[in-house]
């Protein structure tokens, strides 16, 4: 966990009901803040009243609504936001689709700057809260994000590195990542070696001492398109054809022999995994995160969600970023998740949106769920239901609107543009 929130007064917040997990409901409840973090979870409005009076503590009462952890977003690019409605989306995978779209990206990078991109990112930051997400695991490219230790979501922030298998690009992705990023409330860090087509294995075991030394957790897209598995096969490729000098295989076989799949490791997407591979991924206790809506906008074979959960992987959701999909709301990527599989019950589908995510960043525990010792990062939700039941059900399938957030139980402050 990162350091300590700035110490707030005792206060309590409580709501007609209360969330604190997918299977943890009172009618009536609330939390204790203290330091930015939960101190106490109050079960019943009884307990609320007696907390209030016994701590002498600041009491709100949110009235009707349901209070819960915020949601976590596991696998995002905010400072691809100013690319909404400017690539190319495609009915049905195929051999072009997805190099294509990478061509469309690295034009659009290269004709954009260092200022469109931080704006991008506030503009994606403030997506991200009105919808209730408060904590996001974000892949930086390079773009900066100073605002977002003053506002905004609590970010795992994945720095990404790539060399295209180039020695001058490996040098120069190391050099990008050399100094760690500084203790800060709002941050952490963490490193994103971009897929298996782009780095090498010699940037991969630079990666893996790096993260040793540093004890940060590892996100990389894997197994993700057609046109990379006809690529780590050998077959005809159209990234083979974009990246000439990458070698070849399979990569989850290079990242294990870089010793980067482990409980710290998110592997985004997994779309094309075997059963063997899952297998592997299961033994090392690494997660997966799916992101419906890009798997949407892609026009990808229905996710193989099963594959996964039967073997006991933490199987977490993300939103990936707007140059892939038409939202950062992760109330949509839930009803979608839902629409794809309609026999999923929505517990399972709620905790992929808040406690797996917090697993999948390295904050089991601190994110995404309301339990002493937990960040009060929070939202409100104004749902219609009048069960425990009915609600669930609204909050993964309904799009529910979010009333307010909380940031270590301060109201979230928009993150400033520029």
């Amino acid at each position: 966990m990162s350091p300590a929130e700035d110490v707030s007064s005792l206060r309590i917040l409580s709501a007609r009901w209360l969330l604190a997990s997918a299977s943890d409901w009172s009618e009536g409840g609330g939390v204790v803040i203290d330091g930015g973090r939960i101190v106490r979870v109050l079960r019943g409005a009884g307990a609320v009243r007696r907390a209030a009076r016994a701590a002498g503590a600041v009491h709100e009462d949110l009235g009707e609504g349901v209070l819960t952890a915020g949601f976590v977003n596991a696998h995002a690019h905010l400072e691809l936001t100013d690319l909404a409605g400017e690539m190319p989306s495609f009915e049905r995978e195929n051999e072009g689709d997805f190099a294509e779209w990478i061509r469309t990206l690295l034009r659009h990078r290269r004709e954009g700057g260092r200022s469109p991109a931080q704006s991008a990112v506030a503009r994606g930051a403030n997506r991200l809260l009105e919808t209730g997400t408060t904590c996001v695991g974000d892949v930086d490219s390079g773009a900066p994000r100073a605002s977002l230790r003053r506002a905004g979501p609590r970010v795992r922030q994945y720095r990404e590195l790539l060399d295209v298998w180039l020695p001058d690009r490996r040098s120069e992705a190391l050099a990008r990542v050399a100094r760690r990023l500084g203790p800060h409330t709002r941050i952490a860090e963490g490193l994103s070696p971009h897929a298996p087509f782009t780095v090498s294995d010699e940037l991969l075991r630079e990666i893996a001492r790096l993260r040793e030394r540093r004890d940060v957790p590892i996100a990389m897209h894997w197994a993700e398109s057609l046109d990379e598995a006809a690529f780590a096969a050998g077959g005809l490729s159209e990234l083979a054809e974009m990246i000439p000098a990458a070698g070849r295989g399979g990569g989850l076989e290079r990242l294990e022999s870089a010793g980067l799949v482990a409980p710290w490791t998110s592997l985004i997407h997994a779309n094309l995994a075997t059963e063997e591979e899952a297998d592997r991924v299961a033994r090392a206790s690494a997660s997966v995160v799916h992101c419906p809506g890009s798997h949407r906008f892609f026009g990808r074979a229905p996710f193989d969600l099963a594959r996964w959960t039967r073997r006991g992987v933490t199987v977490a959701l993300g939103t990936d970023s707007l140059a892939s999909n038409d939202d950062l709301d992760m109330r949509r990527e839930m009803a979608l998740l839902r629409s794809e599989h309609p026999d999923l019950d929505p517990a399972s589908v709620w905790e992929m949106a808040t406690t797996a995510g917090g697993r999948a960043l390295g904050w089991e525990g601190g994110v995404g769920v309301l339990r002493p010792g937990a960040w009060a990062d929070l939202a409100l939700h104004r749902v219609r239901g009048g069960r425990a039941t009915d609600q669930l059900d609204e909050l993964t399938a309904g799009m529910i609107p979010v009333d307010r957030v909380w940031i270590a139980g301060r109201v979230a402050r928009p993150v400033e543009d520029g």
